[in-house]
């Protein structure tokens, strides 16, 4: 069984990145203003850094090829993951910037 020869380091690096993956995903479809989105999108991009270099290091560890293979594909989805951060947070920082100085500027 394949499930009895993967490190728990491996499986829980897998579980990370797949929540890490779950709640971009779930912010990123949050309905409201994308301004309250931005904070949590920001630690959840760095996060996923964080875990693609968790992933590099397991690399050197594990050298079979299924734990390589799960480590590969945990990397993709991190990088799924703060690419679509990073492009979110971007896409409305000017905005919400913007905004944030609109509202201080009136008072």
């Amino acid at each position: 069984m394949a499930g009895k020869n993967l490190p728990f380091a491996v499986v829980s690096t897998a579980m990370l990145c797949a929540a890490a993956f779950v709640a971009s995903v779930y912010y990123l479809r949050l309905p409201g203003l994308a301004c309250n989105h931005l904070t949590p999108l920001t630690v959840l991009a760095t996060l996923s850094a964080f875990l693609i270099s968790i992933c590099f290091r397991q690399m050197a560890r594990y050298k079979e090829r299924p734990q390589r293979l799960i480590l590969a594909g945990c990397m993709v989805v991190a990088l799924l993951a703060l690419v679509l951060d990073f492009r979110y947070v971007r896409q409305y920082r000017d905005r919400c910037d913007a905004l944030g100085q609109g509202f201080s500027l009136s008072r």
